[in-house]
């Protein structure tokens, strides 16, 4: 069994064929699914999706990605949603990554703002955190640093150099792997450092669809293609990667 421990199921990219989309993952392979959410409102869809199901395969996550700075989100609405449902706080993070054609984000200050009351979220509510990091390793290290003590959790969407995978090994975290591997020089030199334990599969549905479907809409389906790439990378069977990255998704999440 497979787990997509991130995919925005709750996006509107998926509204014609949700429930197509899961059973087409199921026959793939992949049973569950961590629902992150990335607004205030994002995170309300993904809590009531997963409440829809009496138990799972779909599992929820509630918070605010750094761009959500631009709307002044009160992290106290966050908390309003905590139920036996919500596994894990975030997507939060910082990304100093900006591209042509997005809008304007919130200034660095805002942004460790931001991250930094949900990562005091995470702690009080004894969830692990998903964490989204965008050219900005070394200031995510410094908030993290700044703690009493370390959430669980994980890097999602790993892109980050060796030592960076260091880093994130000496304070416990676990490293999202997501379609990029596929065509990532980068990935392709850091993976192979990451031990087999400490990685998650993802597909960040509907973005970063893997090789050969890239320009296309990302699905869950797609984990067994990570899945491969990754047995490629790391020189191991397949098989391995599934049950380890299960595993290791079932002790983070505790799903």
């Amino acid at each position: 069994m497979f787990i997509d421990t991130h995919c925005h199921l709750t996006f509107p990219e998926f509204d014609e064929d949700r429930a197509t989309i899961i059973c087409n993952a199921k026959k793939a392979g992949v049973k569950q699914f961590v629902i992150p959410g990335a607004s205030i409102e994002s995170s309300r869809k993904a809590v009531s999706f997963v409440q829809s199901f009496k138990a799972g395969p779909c599992f929820a996550s509630v918070g605010c990605h750094p761009y959500e700075t631009k709307n002044f989100p009160d992290v106290r609405q966050l908390e309003k949603m905590i139920d036996g449902n919500v596994i894990a706080i975030g997507e939060c993070g910082l990304d100093y990554h900006a591209y042509k054609g997005f809008p304007a984000i919130g200034k660095k200050e805002e942004q460790k703002q931001l991250f930094e009351e949900q990562l005091r979220l995470a702690q009080k509510h004894h969830l692990p955190v998903i964490i989204h990091c965008r050219e900005a390793y070394h200031e995510i290290f410094d908030v993290l640093d700044r703690l009493p003590s370390l959430p669980q959790g994980v890097f999602h969407c790993f892109s980050g150099g060796p030592d960076d995978v260091r880093h994130v090994l000496r304070r416990g975290f676990f490293f999202g792997i997501d379609g990029n591997v596929t065509y990532s020089k980068q990935l392709a030199l850091t993976v192979p450092l990451i031990p087999l334990s400490k990685l998650l599969l993802e597909t960040d549905a509907p973005y970063l669809p893997p090789v050969p479907h890239r320009g296309k809409r990302c699905e869950p389906k797609y984990i067994p293609l990570i899945a491969k790439k990754i047995a490629e990378l790391k020189n191991c069977n397949v098989k391995n990667v599934e049950e380890q990255t299960t595993k290791n998704a079932q002790k983070l999440f505790g799903i």
